[in-house]
C-alpha cells in the first residue's frame, strides 16, 4: 500500500509540497510473499464523479492557506479548478490537490530564487488543454534584484503546469527591462485573457516608472505561446480577448476629457496592428474575453452647461476577435447619472454574464450570447420579483453566485433560476487533526495514523472544521465538470492563515 512522506520546500511563505513514496511489507520476508509473476495489481481508484456543467455542489474539503509574512498575499490569492484538481495561487506559487484525494498534493513555486527575486503580483488560474492534458496557466510579475553593479529589472514569468501531477509543461520568462530600459519594474498583473485550445495567454501589465507614458510601459501586453516557447511585448495596449494569436485590446489615456479610447486588434506574436476602432471614450478598459468575442468597458462624462446634473455615456463594447468587427455597445438600463462599468465572467462556451456594482452590491445583471456578442437577457435592482445576484463564476451554460446570503445558479443563456440541492457537506472527517497541526497551503499535515483516510475531508491537510458558510456564502469561483473551488474568509483564530480554500464536488 502507499504511504505519504512530506518534504519541505523553502519559500517566503513556507509553502510545502508532499512527495509520494511507496512502502509495504518486505518482500523478502513472510510466508505470504508473492511468487514471481503473482504480484497482485494495484486496484485502480474509483472514477471521480463529474457533471457538465455541475448543477449541484457540496463542500468536501477545506485547506488553510498560510499567511504571507508581509500580510499582502491575501489580496493576491485566487482559487482555481482545472480538470480534477482544486488549486490556489498566490505570490509564492501554485498548489494543487485532486478533488477526490486520489493523488498527492503538489506545489510549483513562483521562483526558485527567493533570495534575489521578489514576486510583486500574480494572475489567477487559467484552464487550458494542451495535447489532451488539463493544464493550469499562471503568471507572476517579478523584480530580479540583480547582483553586483547590475540594476534591478522587471520580468514576467508564465508557467503551464500539468494539473494532474504538477509537472511544468512549459515556462517562459519575459525580461520587461530589456524592452523598456534598465530599472523598469512591473507593479502587477491587471487584465488577462487566454485561448483554451492553444494555451496562448495575453497579460495586461503596467509600470509607473519615469517615462512610462512615453515609451508605452504604463500599459502593455505580454503575449506568450507554449508551443513556440516565444513571447512578445506590445506597448500602449491592454488585452481583452485572445483567439488563435489574435488579440483585441484597448488603448486609452484613461483620463477625464481625453476622448481617445480606441479598440485595437493586433497580432500577439508580432505586435502588428490590423485594425483600430475609435470610441471617443475617456476611459476604455478590458472586461473579459469570451470564446468568440472580447468585451470592453467604455465611459465618458458628458458636460451640459444647461444642467447641474452629471451624465455619462458608458457601456460594454463587444468585438468579434477573429474578424475585428465591432458588434455594438450594451448600455445600462439604470440610466446615465452614473458611470456604470460591467464586471463579467465567461462560461468557456457560448455565454457571458456581466453585472454592475455599487456600494459593495450589485445593481444590474445581463447575459450575453457570445456567439453573437449581443445581450440576451437582463434585469436590474428595480425588478419587483427578483434579487440581483452577485456572480462569482460561470461554466458551460451556468452562472454561479449568491443572493441575500444564499447560493444561486442561473441559466447563463436565459437568466432563469436553476433549483439547487442543499450545499451542506455530505462527508464527515474520519480524523480530526490534533492541536498544533494546522493545515498549510500545501497540505503538509499527515494524519496521526500515518495513513490518510478514505475521506477527502481529512486527507492531505484538509480540516472540515475550517469550513463555515457563514463566513462566505458558498459561491464557486472556478468550476470544471469534476468540481469547484472558492476562497472563504478565515475564522480569525489563527495569525498563520490568510484564507481557506474550499473544494466542492458535483452532486447533480
Amino acid at each position: 500500500m502507499q504511504r505519504p512522506t512530506a518534504k519541505a520546500v523553502a519559500t517566503g511563505a513556507a509553502l510545502l509540497i508532499l512527495l509520494a513514496g511507496c512502502g509495504g511489507k518486505d518482500d523478502s520476508k513472510g510466508s505470504d510473499t508473492p511468487k514471481s509473476g503473482d504480484t497482485p495489481a494495484t486496484p485502480a481508484p474509483p472514477p471521480v464523479a463529474s457533471f457538465d456543467p455541475p448543477k449541484g455542489l457540496t463542500a468536501v474539503a477545506a485547506y488553510g492557506v498560510p499567511a504571507d509574512k508581509a500580510r499582502a498575499a491575501d489580496a493576491s490569492l485566487a482559487a482555481g479548478m482545472v480538470g480534477q484538481t482544486a488549486l490556489v495561487v498566490g505570490r509564492t506559487g501554485l498548489t494543487g490537490r485532486n478533488i477526490a484525494g486520489q493523488r498527492e498534493p503538489f506545489t510549483v513555486l513562483a521562483t526558485e530564487k527567493a533570495d534575489t527575486v521578489t514576486t510583486n503580483g500574480n494572475s489567477g488560474v487559467m484552464p487550458v488543454k494542451l495535447d489532451g492534458k488539463d493544464v493550469a496557466v499562471v503568471a507572476y510579475a517579478q523584480t530580479d534584484k540583480g547582483g553586483g553593479t547590475q540594476k534591478a529589472k522587471g520580468q514576467v514569468v508564465i508557467q503551464w503546469i500539468d494539473a494532474a501531477d504538477g509537472k511544468k509543461v512549459a515556462e517562459i520568462t519575459v525580461d520587461v527591462s530589456a524592452k523598456f530600459g534598465p530599472g523598469t519594474l512591473v507593479e502587477g498583473i491587471g487584465s488577462r485573457t487566454y485561448d483554451p485550445a492553444t494555451g496562448q495567454v495575453a497579460l495586461g501589465l503596467g509600470s509607473r516608472t519615469e517615462g512610462a507614458a512615453k515609451n508605452g510601459s504604463s500599459d502593455f501586453t505580454v503575449y506568450a505561446d507554449p508551443k513556440t516557447q516565444k513571447a512578445n511585448i506590445v506597448p500602449f495596449l491592454t488585452p481583452a480577448g485572445l483567439l488563435n494569436g489574435t488579440i483585441v485590446g484597448a488603448k486609452a489615456s484613461n483620463s477625464e476629457g481625453a476622448h481617445d479610447g480606441t479598440i485595437v486588434v493586433y497580432d500577439g506574436a508580432t505586435g502588428k496592428i490590423s485594425k483600430q476602432i475609435p470610441t471617443k471614450m475617456d476611459y476604455l478598459t478590458p472586461a473579459v474575453g469570451g470564446s468568440k468575442h472580447a468585451y470592453l468597458n467604455g465611459s465618458s462624462y458628458v458636460p451640459n452647461s444647461k444642467s447641474m446634473v452629471y451624465t455619462y455615456d458608458s457601456g460594454l463594447y463587444a468585438v468579434d476577435i477573429a474578424t475585428g468587427t465591432l458588434v455594438g455597445q450594451t448600455k445600462s438600463t439604470l440610466g446615465t447619472e452614473k458611470s456604470y462599468g460591467y464586471s463579467c465572467v465567461a462560461d468557456q462556451a457560448t455565454a457571458v454574464v456581466c453585472s454592475t456594482g455599487q456600494n459593495m452590491g450589485t445593481e444590474e445583471i445581463i447575459g450575453i450570447d457570445d456567439t453573437t456578442g449581443k445581450k440576451a437577457w437582463g434585469y436590474n435592482k428595480n425588478s419587483a420579483s427578483r434579487v440581483v445576484p452577485i456572480i462569482s463564476g460561470a461554466f458551460h451554460g451556468v452562472a454561479y453566485g449568491r443572493a441575500d446570503d444564499q447560493p444561486v445558479m442561473l441559466d447563463a443563456k436565459t437568466g432563469a433560476d436553476i433549483p439547487q440541492p442543499s450545499t451542506a457537506p455530505t462527508t464527515t472527517p474520519s480524523t480530526t487533526p490534533s492541536t498544533g497541526s494546522t493545515p498549510t497551503d500545501a497540505g503538509n499535515v499527515t494524519p496521526t495514523t500515518g495513513v490518510p483516510g478514505d475521506d477527502v475531508g481529512s486527507k492531505f491537510g484538509s480540516d472540515m472544521s475550517l469550513y463555515d458558510p457563514k463566513l462566505g456564502t458558498p459561491a464557486p469561483e472556478a468550476i470544471s465538470p469534476y468540481g469547484a473551488t472558492y476562497l472563504q474568509t478565515d475564522k480569525g483564530d489563527s495569525y498563520d492563515t490568510d484564507k481557506i480554500l474550499i473544494a466542492m464536488k458535483p452532486t447533480a
